[in-house]
């Protein structure tokens, strides 16, 4: 009976007094002189909310770090030519990330409905801890410089890149380091990263065994360029160094490694380009290297190319019913095709062309009477043949016959309709069958 009437007892102090009352820091938000605070809530839901709102208050100290961080970041920033805000998000994800162990819960309060917890990150275990990662990624960049200066290689820009991403988190931080290792030597880690990468590039030196070609524009003449890649300083081969190639700015072949002897091959088939001096760029290329570091002034090595326009003799022979044309329709096609292809030159002289053109175009009457519709036809026909002079070997060749021309008037109207019907033909397929089959013929002179 005696338990009884305890338990009623306490049931009745329980009622009487009601919830526990909200603490001060759900109402006013709290400050300290030696910590960042945040205050997260949620309303109470599933088995997560806890966690949930412990994140909300971190993500209130994160914005705290923010402005702290910002503040400091301004000429740093302008440095190393980061935008403000994408950097100081970088760092403060960075920071919250290194000090969250450190993060600690003051207090939670419930209502039943509704869940409050108040964290607070104290200065001096965030400073405590910063300082240690600081210290471990500075030691970690200064092992990778040094092995990066010690061998070259294209490990080399690699290892500079990591060291960059390893002191990125602490920029706002003064970053000084002995370098190298048991000099006494005090430098500033960002500055000396950015020195050395420069001091590496110049390192890299490329050659090439020709300085200068010639060729012909719009036709296929393979030239080969062997490239080596040395290490200036110490005069040994670099293997495994991406190249690219470039002409005119652009691209013509990447991603070219060079071999355990420090060599590379690159070919140049075509110049469509119709200027008369231009340059194959041969160049280093680390855009693959992952990260932020500035990779600028790479090796080099131009090839000077010599383009000249093809010279082409024309024989056509153009005739409508056996009569030549006195004004024909066939070769201003073919000369127009050539100037507009390859920026060809014409001359009268066999013996001074590159190419020389070879046809032969007729028409017929199919009767010299009108037909029962009163259409008069004609049907031309025609074979074109382009040669390499100095070789006489025939680098294309095309027949087309039957091609059917008419008209009301005459059959010479007939007969010139059919040719006109011949250039149409030659606009439309044999020009692109021509440029197929001067690509498939390699010049040889």
């Amino acid at each position: 009976m005696k338990k009884i009437l305890t338990f009623y007892f306490l049931l009745f102090i329980s009622c009487a007094t009601g919830p526990k009352p909200a603490p001060s820091w759900v109402m006013d938000y709290p400050t300290s002189p030696d910590a960042w605070i945040g205050i997260g809530h949620v309303t109470i839901s599933g088995d997560e909310y806890r966690e949930i709102a412990r994140n909300k208050a971190i993500e209130e100290i994160a914005a705290q770090i923010e402005v702290h961080i910002k503040s400091s970041l301004e000429i740093i920033t302008t440095e190393v030519n980061y935008k403000v805000d994408e950097f100081a998000e970088s760092i403060i994800q960075s920071r919250v990330n290194m000090t969250l162990e450190d993060v600690k819960i003051i207090d939670s309060y419930s209502t039943g409905e509704k869940y409050y917890v108040y964290v607070e990150l104290r200065y001096a275990d965030f400073y405590r801890r910063i300082e240690l990662k600081k210290q471990k990624a500075i030691n970690t960049a200064v092992d990778y410089m040094t092995t990066a200066e010690n061998n070259l290689s294209i490990e080399s820009f690699r290892y500079l890149s990591r060291s960059l991403e390893e002191i990125k988190p602490f920029m706002d931080l003064p970053l000084k380091a002995e370098y190298p290792k048991g000099s006494g030597q005090k430098i500033n880690l960002y500055s000396k990263i950015n020195i050395l990468t420069g001091d590496l590039i110049k390192r890299t030196v490329l050659t090439c065994d020709k300085s200068e070609i010639s060729t012909i524009i719009g036709m296929r003449n393979e030239h080969v360029f062997k490239v080596r890649c040395v290490d200036k300083q110490t005069g040994k081969p670099l293997s495994n160094i991406p190249l690219n190639a470039s002409m005119n700015e652009n691209n013509i072949t990447n991603n070219v490694i060079t071999s355990e002897t420090g060599e590379a091959v690159f070919h140049l088939f075509k110049v469509t380009d119709r200027r008369p001096v231009q340059y194959f760029d041969i160049t280093v290329d680390l855009s693959e290297i992952e990260g932020n570091i500035n990779f600028t002034n790479l090796a080099t090595v131009n090839v000077k190319v010599n383009a000249k326009s093809p010279t082409i003799f024309i024989d056509i022979t153009e005739k409508n019913l056996n009569k030549l044309v006195a004004n024909p329709f066939v070769m201003p096609a073919i000369k127009e095709f050539f100037v507009e292809t390859y920026g060809a030159e014409f001359t009268d002289s066999k013996k001074q062309s590159d190419f020389y053109i070879s046809a032969e175009v007729n028409t017929t009457a199919k009767s010299m009477t009108q037909n029962e519709y009163g259409i008069f036809q004609a049907y031309g026909d025609g074979t074109i043949s382009i040669f390499d002079t100095s070789t006489e070997k025939e680098l294309y060749q095309k027949s087309k016959n039957n091609v059917m021309g008419a008209d009301f008037t005459s059959i010479d109207g007939a007969g010139r309709n059919a040719l006109k019907k011949m250039v149409k033909i030659l606009e439309t397929e044999t020009f692109s069958e021509i440029i197929a089959g001067l690509d498939d013929y390699s010049v040889n002179k």
